[in-house]
């Protein structure tokens, strides 16, 4: 279990691997700009930033095979989030937007373009949900990092929704970046949930044996 710990808080700093934009000497700014700005062709660090969200996807999605075979609903629940977030992820990275709004004008969004968006809202989607979801069954001292982490997610995400109707782009700017952040804490408490869960059932299976 610490192994997928491991792996999990790796996914997380994977995630959130714009944090690495200044350091390579990004010219997206994130303040009105969209984090996949930063893996467009010709960009500094463009392929970095396309293989952290590839390592991030493909770590998500191995995390999330095991509780997939639970019997718990809830547990299968989360791991289908945790896994469409991980797949998601990865065809955003295999699928990068083809310009760079921020800098300049584009040409009409090309169906690179709409794929990458399209499965960036739904991973992000399911990444809300998943985050809620381990909100309503946290307990203890992780309760208070999933409200964080889940608090932190839709209510962003809420907030890129009510800016895009009203007109703006409702995808750039601190909002986004701290959504992204509330995101990568999800997974790793997701993974951290699953160990207490576990040590719970050896604790209860422990008191109740002969």
């Amino acid at each position: 279990m610490r192994t997928r710990v491991a792996l999990a808080t790796a996914a997380a700093l994977a995630n959130a691997n714009f944090l690495l934009a200044p350091l390579v000497g990004a010219r997206v700014d994130l303040a009105t700009g969209v984090i996949s700005e930063l893996s467009v062709a010709g960009q500094p660090g463009a392929a970095w930033f396309r293989l952290g969200d590839g390592a991030a996807g493909v770590l998500c999605a191995l995390l999330a095979l095991p509780p997939a075979r639970e019997a718990v609903r809830r547990a299968r629940f989360r791991a289908l989030c945790l896994g469409v977030f991980g797949l998601t992820t990865l065809v955003s990275a295999l699928v990068p937007l083809t310009c760079v709004p921020s800098l300049g004008p584009c040409p009409a969004p090309g169906g690179a373009d709409v794929v990458h968006d399209a499965v960036s809202v739904l991973g992000t989607l399911a990444a809300v949900l998943g985050a809620l979801a381990l909100l309503r069954h946290a307990r203890g001292g992780l309760r208070p990092l999933a409200a964080l982490a889940a608090l932190g997610s839709a209510g962003t995400g809420a907030y890129q929704v009510v800016t895009f109707l009203q007109g703006g782009d409702g995808g750039g700017g601190a909002a986004q970046r701290l959504q992204v952040l509330a995101v990568s804490l999800w997974v790793v408490l997701e993974v951290v949930s699953r160990r207490e869960r576990a040590q719970r059932g050896r604790y209860r299976a422990a008191s109740t044996s002969p």
